[in-house]
């Protein structure tokens, strides 16, 4: 059997909450800054590819190709091999 801890002192326990909430918020403005850099990550990503299309040209007498619809049905693996 073990002994029972000593008893905390409230200055103790108002010591340990203070820099436990330190931590806590430290650890949530990480994570707030990596969420907003991985959005900002994406969109320079993903805007120069959607710039791209936007100035491409298509020529005049460009058919769209008849391309079968994905019901949800078969497995999408073979649909995108069809």
């Amino acid at each position: 059997s073990h002994p029972p801890p000593p008893p905390i002192t409230l200055q103790d326990a108002i010591v340990e909450i203070r820099r436990l909430q330190t931590k806590v918020a430290s650890v949530e403005k990480g994570k707030a800054d990596k969420e907003v850099g991985n959005e900002e990550d994406e969109i320079m990503d993903s805007q120069p590819l959607a710039q791209a299309l936007w100035d491409a040209r298509v020529p005049e007498k460009f058919k769209t190709p008849h391309l079968p619809v994905f019901d949800g049905k078969s497995d999408p693996s073979e649909h995108l091999m069809a």
